[in-house]
């Protein structure tokens, strides 16, 4: 992206978040003075005081149906959140849920701005947000919608609003994520006067160009997350701790260039499939790629060992070429590899339907998970942009209905209490309290471990008891299907691992059904705790390529329970993030497969990473033995 396009997103960016989330004031002695933000305020309005306290509905004055729906979303949240704090810890802990509520909020709305005006100046939706001149200065939607229907366009906001809900309801069908008008996230909406300052901000001509570019949202991401950063590092300057997950991901998430995630694809995914592959001519318009077997021919006796080895490596065809990016942020790994799988299915199935390679590379190819989900709904934007581009004949989603996505963002704090309270609302999910046990258990500290989760180490154990209580004759799972009874009886007793897989299904769907549910507590936890499932079930597989661009940060700078975390289960890369993930990433990956990933040289010669050293080796070894 060039700099004058940077400038003017990052300013963008600084603008829409202010206007909605706040700012602090670098002018006052501490520089930490906080300058509230419209949906902060917002929330005040609808009876939540920056205490944290809660002002009951019926005491508010003036209220509409989105004001009672924002209020009963909110106080829903926080007394989940509060449900297990004691009383003199209420209003602190209030206060934190509080600000996450208007983070939530700030970062759904500024996402489906800056996701609505990308399409928009991609040509792959009619203009929606964009100030035309010849429209009197408005966008041809709300200028044609004062026309058709003038009513939707005599409140305050000038039929702004009603533009935006019709866009996001076009689009709810592919990114129910961030387009869902039900989502509890965006019930608490921007006021009517900070409403029109960001569609004016959004909508200024000079940002066509920027907008379009494929990279904009992966740096409209970083520079939404500057100024946390910088609060963050000087937090940590001082001794403090990286704490939460919106720290986290803040001080950790980096833009990565596209020339890197160019060099490591091409000779990670690329490779396996020149591998596969000999006879094909890809590899001549990869400007990367490393053709390591020409250079070791060159070099005395070295191309025989290195045939050797290539022929011991398994061979992963087309359809066995599975990727994840487990740190997958706002996608740039996962739109680099939908370009390079899709150049494959030209290649190898010449007459397959565009649409069809698309769709199969998105709900089979690509996978990626995020500890933020606001990176997560850009990164579904970003691939569904690019598929949409690349299949879709111009024509957006009537080109390209596309299917589910393999992305999961680590979900909020699940407790046990949250599975009491889904047990009595599904009483006949009774049969599957071990798997909830081992869900809540796997995801209970899911918001600062994000990928680093060990689904195995709580589902596996859930699943053994799961099949005692099977063999101990209790009662059926399914009452209304004999026939699925059979078969969870018999994978019980004899593929532990396709019962797994079943059961994170069948429990996926009755957490699906609870977020549709009418009690906003219920959507909640279901919406939660689906997402949580949804993660377990990608970090519970194994991938042929697993790229990444991992977090960095010394293990003097975790928190407790993350730092603890870290030294119990991947030892060897105690000392830092990156080096937890180097030895996340190895368990991920198929044997034969590949891990490519940007990292520090330290690993390689410091003493303090002996250890990770040892276990590299020792794996490279049992590799080539095999």
């Amino acid at each position: 992206m060039l700099k004058q396009h940077k400038d003017l997103l990052r300013t963008l960016v600084a603008d829409l978040r202010h206007t909605l989330d706040g700012a602090y004031d670098e002018a006052a002695p501490d520089g930490r003075t906080r300058i509230r933000g419209d949906l902060d305020r917002e929330l005040e309005r609808i009876g939540i005081a920056p205490d944290g306290s809660i002002t009951p509905l019926d005491a508010l004055p003036n209220r509409t149906p989105h004001d009672e729906r924002a209020h009963r979303v909110a106080a829903a949240q926080l007394a989940a959140a509060l449900k297990e704090e004691r009383a003199a810890l209420r209003s602190a802990q209030g206060q934190a849920v509080r600000a996450e509520i208007v983070e939530r909020a700030a970062y759904t709305w500024i996402n489906r701005l800056l996701a609505l005006r990308a399409m928009e100046a991609r040509g792959l939706i009619e203009e929606t947000l964009r100030a035309n001149p010849a429209y009197e200065g408005v966008s041809e939607a709300l200028y044609l919608l004062r026309f058709e229907q003038p009513q939707r366009t005599a409140g305050p906001d000038g039929g702004w609003r009603a533009v935006i809900e019709d866009a996001c309801a076009a689009q709810a069908k592919a990114l129910p994520g961030l387009f869902d008008l039900d989502d509890p996230n965006a019930a608490l909406r921007p006021s009517t006067p900070a409403l029109l300052r960001c569609v004016q901000a959004v909508g200024r001509p000079e940002l066509d160009d920027v907008l379009a570019d494929p990279d904009a949202l992966g740096w409209a991401y970083q520079f939404y997350q500057e100024e946390a950063k910088a609060r963050i590092d000087a937090k940590v300057k001082n001794g403090g701790k990286v704490e939460t997950r919106s720290e986290i991901a803040a001080k950790t998430q980096l833009f990565t260039e596209p020339y890197m995630v160019k060099w490591l694809l091409q000779n990670s995914l690329g490779r396996s499939y020149a591998e596969a592959y000999p006879d094909s001519a890809l590899p001549q318009t990869w400007e990367y790629y490393i053709d390591r077997e020409k250079v070791l021919a060159e070099q005395d006796g070295d191309g025989e060992a290195d045939q050797a080895e290539t022929e011991r490596r398994p061979l992963f065809t087309l359809d066995e070429l599975t990727f994840m990016d487990p740190c997958a942020g706002s996608g740039h790994f996962l739109r680099e590899a939908f370009d390079m799988l899709f150049a494959m299915y030209r290649e190898r199935h010449p007459q397959m339907d565009a649409r069809a390679a698309a769709g199969r590379i998105l709900s089979h190819h690509l996978h990626g998970v995020d500890i933020d989900p606001r990176a997560v709904q850009l990164s579904a934007i970003t691939l569904l942009l690019r598929a949409w581009e690349t299949a879709g004949d111009g024509r957006g989603l009537d080109g390209f209905p596309p299917p589910a996505l393999n992305l999961a963002a680590a979900p909020a704090r699940l407790d046990a209490g949250g599975m009491e309270r889904h047990l009595q609302r599904y009483p006949e999910d009774e049969v599957y309290r071990p798997i909830l046990q081992g869900v809540f258990a796997a995801l209970e500290q899911a918001p600062i471990l994000g990928s680093l989760i060990k689904p195995e180490e709580h589902l596996d154990a859930a699943i053994q008891e799961f099949r005692q209580a099977r063999r101990g004759g209790q009662t059926s799972l399914l009452a209304e299907d004999e026939t699925a009874n059979r078969l969870l009886a018999e994978l019980a007793r004899h593929d532990p691992a396709e019962l797994k897989r079943l059961l994170l299904e069948r429990v996926a769907r009755s957490f699906g059904r609870e977020a549709r549910e009418s009690d906003v507590a219920a959507q909640l936890l279901g919406r939660e705790a689906g997402e949580g499932v949804h993660l377990l079930q990608l970090l519970g597989r194994k991938y042929a390529v697993v790229a990444t661009n991992p977090p960095y940060m010394g293990s003097g700078n975790m928190d407790t329970p993350l730092r603890r975390y870290v030294e119990a289960h991947y030892k060897p890369g105690k000392r830092d993030l990156y080096a937890a993930f180097i030895l996340r990433c190895l368990e991920l990956a198929y044997y034969g497969g590949r891990v490519a990933m940007v990292t520090q040289q330290s690993w390689m010669f410091l003493k303090s990473f002996a250890a990770l050293r040892a276990v590299a080796e020792d794996g490279l070894a049992k590799a080539k033995q095999r």
